[in-house]
């Protein structure tokens, strides 16, 4: 049968006892009885923390020991501790004391545990597709405790970083009702909503871009970015597009063409100063007296958009067009037009992988869209898969 705490307090005191012989009729290590012992024969200078490392049994015989010696502190101490049994024991020996009329130390309250604050809920981001310059609004909001909901309106390009900032306080409701306003009257943009990760990756990519190009910030955008922390990492877009089967990848580049289509890239067209070029030979080879009927007419277009699309399309602008593609892909499937996000990631790879531009017909009609005299069908091209 165990011992109890008196039984066991006498055995410590009991010089004749053999420490071993405590330790079995106990179940404790036989050096943890030895510290007991010497506690006990010592009371006056115990520490509250030697008693509560002791084994269970011995630390409530060393807290008897410490109430007959009135060591109200040591038993004060180990009532607040975290050794439950022993504070249970230690609570009623400071009881006692008390009944009997000895000033005990009040034990401290346990501290409240701390209210977190409710999670607020993360704010919906939003950004606009890309247009034909590579440009494209971002829409950062951030909670602000007892003002609102901070929204930066930032204007980026994936060639001069940032242009613009707008910084505004807004209201929840009124953030609420902008942000329908912007899903439902975002027009040809299609704006999305995003992550608020990724919304503050895209803004923090175009400030690098900016700084690496010379570009001057927008006055208060250092300030503004540096309140929102570290940004993460821009996602890799082409994580969400591998590459489709081999034949279901040609057809996706083969009706890349029609992507020019979609509202959101009736505006695209290739570089001004490249398409004015190309104009003008056009227009020459129109009034040369060198070509005597329309079908050398036909050629002479349709050889000269050929030279102007190769020509166009060095590795800058590859990288330059694949990537606006592979982010046009991503938007289209946030908005929920996946087929045409296929055909853009594909048209994106068929590019970045050095393929004959003029195999991608997405390319061509860069040209084509914004030269009336390449538009029409040349006799000698074999029409575009649609």
């Amino acid at each position: 049968m165990p011992l109890d705490a008196a039984a066991l307090l006498a055995l410590l005191r009991d010089p004749n006892a053999e420490t071993q012989q405590i330790a079995e009729a106990a179940g404790v290590p036989r050096d943890e009885v030895g510290k007991a012992a010497r506690m006990v024969h010592a009371i006056a200078r115990a520490k509250a923390e030697e008693v509560s490392a002791l084994p269970g049994p011995l630390a409530l015989a060393v807290l008897r020991a410490a109430a007959a010696a009135g060591r109200a502190d040591v038993l004060a101490a180990v009532a607040a501790g975290e050794n439950r049994d022993a504070a249970k024991e230690a609570k009623r020996s400071l009881h006692l004391l008390r009944v009997r009329g000895v000033a005990v130390p009040e034990l401290p309250r346990a501290a409240p545990p701390p209210v977190n604050p409710p999670v607020e809920p993360e704010l919906p981001c939003y950004a606009s597709s890309l247009d034909g310059q590579g440009e494209r609004a971002v829409w950062l909001a951030r909670n602000v405790p007892g003002k609102g909901v901070e929204v930066g309106q930032a204007v980026i390009s994936d060639v001069r970083g940032l242009l613009s900032l707008q910084v505004g306080m807004l209201g929840r409701k009124e953030y609420r009702a902008f942000a329908g306003d912007l899903l439902e009257r975002g027009g040809g943009l299609r704006v999305a909503e995003i992550p608020r990760a990724t919304a503050h990756a895209l803004v923090a990519d175009a400030r690098r871009r900016a700084e690496a190009g010379g570009q001057p910030l927008p006055e208060g955008a250092s300030l503004w970015l540096s309140r929102l922390g570290e940004a993460p990492p821009l996602p890799d877009p082409a994580v969400r597009f591998p590459a489709l089967p081999a034949g279901e990848e040609e057809a996706a580049v083969a009706a890349s063409g029609r992507l020019h289509d979609l509202p959101l890239l009736r505006g695209w067209i290739a570089d001004e100063e490249v398409l004015r070029a190309t104009s003008a030979r056009l227009d020459e080879a129109a009034r040369s007296p060198l070509l005597v009927d329309d079908r050398q007419r036909a050629e002479r277009v349709e050889q000269l958009l050929e030279e102007a699309i190769t020509g166009y399309f060095d590795a800058a602008r590859r990288e330059r067009w694949a990537r606006r593609l592979l982010l046009t892909a991503v938007h289209l499937a946030d908005t929920g037009d996946e087929p045409s996000a296929r055909i853009a990631a594909a048209a994106s790879r068929a590019l970045a992988a050095g393929a004959d531009a003029l195999t991608v017909p997405f390319a061509r009609r860069l040209f084509e869209k914004a030269l009336p005299a390449a538009a029409p069908a040349s006799p000698l091209r074999a029409p575009v898969a649609p």
